[in-house]
């Protein structure tokens, strides 16, 4: 009996540690929809990017990704309901030095980065 207990245990670890190594999003910033277009400091590289709204609805016009003084757009134009998410793929990891997201609706969101 104590063998299976041990062996239990062990498992739920492993599926534990296995479900927290699958979620390698990092939140950058949590932003309310309307207004100008947000800027968004974050360096580092990535090359997946993830708005997850998190109350309300909010559109996403475009998402600029910034090199220094280059700059990479990508044109979302996506209506996100609370709930639900939308993948933005940027392809080889980038060099990121920040975010523009231009945005309206009337809802709050996450910025989410993977590398």
């Amino acid at each position: 009996m104590r063998n299976v207990l041990i062996l239990v245990t062990v498992i739920t670890a492993l599926f534990a540690l296995n479900a927290r190594a699958g979620d390698d999003w990092k939140t950058i910033a949590e932003l309310t929809a309307g207004g100008d277009a947000k800027e968004v400091e974050y360096s580092g590289a990535i090359s997946k990017l993830k708005i997850e709204c998190t109350s309300g609805s909010v559109i996403i016009n475009t998402v600029v990704i910034r090199k220094g003084g280059d700059k990479l757009p990508f044109k979302v134009g996506a209506r996100i309901e609370s709930g639900k998410t939308q993948l933005v793929t940027v392809g080889d990891q980038q060099g990121v030095t920040g975010l523009r997201v231009s945005d309206d609706g009337r809802g709050t969101y996450k910025v989410r980065v993977r590398k």
